[in-house]
């Protein structure tokens, strides 16, 4: 292209203008100059102005993790279908759970416990910060609660290393040896730091941190097996709670894992499972079948190329926050006490009130309780049963859909889903994965707990 000698006059003009300009703005303050602000240093944490930058840290270490785990084990259980190419799905669809898997996230849920519980140890010793009554105080012990509930509803053993100094105890006074324990502990922690979450909740006025704590009571205290607790804390939560993980499109990490999977790419797919037959119009598991000409999804199949894709619209942006604890999971687990009672019709009045909740009609049992969950065909719930225990099945796996509650669900009920069960795609092995091993990489550094590790 040909510049007249006129353009050519005037750009030569512009561009000594310009120079100048710069020239006059000076080296250290120049137009292209970009200042880095710096980064927090360590230091500014230790003020009473920091703490919030400190709790914010350890809500973003929570829910940085918690995302996949929701993610990985609603394929390891049978809320959702592993439609996808990754090497791990296929793995995970059939039941295959190592210590090699458990790496990331046996590391993000430890990270979500230390940095809670290492930064209290913390606030306690900033000079000016009132630690007694405060919010933030609240909060933290609430995040080191759901840490700890989060490490004993996913693994099958626990590691506890001393959390922030030598001569440090963790939320009960516990010594932390690095030795493996019952995931049990996990939740004796819980309780710990969660009664702690209500008692500065309540001081400094904060009901939602003080209902979120007594949620989470009730449900670490079903792996206690302290069922009059369980309904004691449940109790206290209102139905149209929910206190959430948050998550934003700001940057990569903030994103949800699920949304990624499902809109981003189809990894995993609701077809054939609970949600995509029983739960179908159900407002706790929207989706949309891609298959259908008019979904506008960018392929009617999986990433797999061909398991039809059910795409999750539970979260149908990546900023969307996932449920950590609900009062309508309350109403069920005071209707599973009821069934442990052997009280059917407080268990339906229970139920039926997360049906109302939720915009849908009432049902009823078939003046059955059961003894358990029975398993449908597969192994996944039965769809047709009406008995009491096989309509609590399917009415927690719908109201928790893709929380990273139901492989816990399975687990404490020995449900007929591990003995070999799957959803479209077959076990290979007789007995599933129903809870996360020792890491290879603590197993790697901690002689304590060497034996612990193996392979698939």
């Amino acid at each position: 292209m040909k510049i007249s000698k006129a353009k050519a006059t005037n750009l030569r003009s512009c561009l000594a203008a310009f120079m100048a300009a710069f020239a006059l703005v000076g080296c250290e303050e120049g137009l292209f100059e970009v200042k880095n602000p710096g980064r927090i240093l360590d230091d500014d944490l230790n003020t009473s102005q920091g703490v919030n930058s400190l709790v914010t840290g350890m809500s973003s270490d929570f829910s940085v993790s918690y995302d996949n785990l929701a993610f990985t084990t609603a394929i390891l259980a049978d809320e959702i279908v592993g439609s996808g190419s990754y090497f791990s799905t296929g793995r995970y669809r059939r039941g295959l759970f190592d210590s090699d898997d458990a790496n990331g996230f046996w590391g993000g849920v430890q990270r979500a416990r230390w940095v809670a519980e290492a930064g209290l140890i913390r606030m306690t010793e900033i000079e000016g910060y009132q630690f007694d009554g405060n919010e933030n105080t609240a909060r933290a012990w609430l995040f080191a609660g759901l840490a700890n509930r989060w490490f004993g509803e996913n693994f099958c053993g626990v590691v506890f290393s001393t959390p922030y100094t030598e001569d440090s105890r963790g939320p009960g006074g516990e010594v932390d040896t690095g030795d493996y324990v019952e995931r049990e502990q996990a939740f004796q922690r819980a309780v710990a730091a969660l009664n702690e979450a209500v008692r500065h909740g309540g001081s400094a006025g904060r009901q939602d941190i003080v209902n979120a704590a007594e949620g989470a009571l009730a449900q670490v205290n079903v792996g206690l097996d302290n069922w009059s607790a369980v309904a004691s804390h449940a109790a206290k939560v209102p139905t149209d709670f929910v206190w959430y993980a948050n998550y934003s499109s700001n940057s990569g990490r903030e994103t949800s894992q699920i949304w990624n999977e499902t809109h981003g790419r189809h990894e995993v797919s609701a077809f054939m499972t609970v949600a995509g037959i029983y739960g179908a119009g159900d407002p706790r598991t929207p989706w949309t079948d891609c298959s259908d000409s008019g979904a506008g999804c960018p392929s009617g199949n999986g990433a797999d190329g061909q398991t039809t894709h059910y795409r999750q619209e539970k979260y149908p942006t990546r900023d969307d926050d996932i449920p950590l604890v609900k009062g309508t999971d309350m109403r069920l687990l005071e209707a599973e006490k009821a069934l442990r009672d052997n009280d059917l019709a407080m268990a339906m009045s229970k139920i039926n009130d997360v049906r109302a909740f939720h915009g849908l009609d009432p049902i009823e049992s078939d003046g059955t309780i059961g003894s358990g969950p029975t398993g449908g065909e597969e192994g996944s719930a039965n769809l047709t049963s009406m008995s009491g225990w096989d309509i609590l099945d399917r009415e927690r796996h719908l109201t928790l859909w893709l929380e990273g509650r139901r492989l816990w669900d399975l687990h404490r009920w020995n449900h007929p889903h591990l003995d070999g069960g799957g959803v479209l795609y077959k076990a290979t092995v007789a007995r599933r994965a129903s809870c996360m091993p020792v890491s290879d990489d603590e197993c790697q550094v901690n002689e304590k707990v060497s034996g612990r590790c193996f392979t698939m």
